[in-house]
């Protein structure tokens, strides 16, 4: 996982189709499941923290009935209007997670 990603829309291509020839976070999923970051706590920490970003996109496709790539530049907006950085926006959205549940 790259850590040069710092949008929302450049995290969603990194995890749908993958970057500079890489293969995306979905393909290593469904192919190596949680093995591929096996045994490196940071690469853990990481892939947990910008998981949340994946979710709300989800999240927002089911709750306005419309697709992932629509959601994903609705919360891509969101993210420029609240000016902030991508690990900023992850850290608000597990915030709001754990204060739901």
């Amino acid at each position: 996982m790259s850590r040069a990603v710092k949008t929302v829309d450049r995290l969603w291509r990194e995890w749908t189709v993958g970057l500079g020839g890489g293969p995306s976070i979905r393909t290593l999923d469904a192919r190596w499941g949680s093995r591929w970051r096996a045994g490196r706590r940071s690469e853990i920490q990481w892939y947990s923290l910008r998981l949340e970003v994946i979710k709300e996109i989800g999240r927002i496709a089911q709750a306005r009935r419309t697709g992932e790539e629509a959601a994903m530049w609705q919360l891509n907006l969101q993210q420029q209007q609240m000016g902030c950085s991508l690990d900023q926006l992850c850290k608000r959205l597990r915030t709001g997670r754990k204060a739901e549940g």
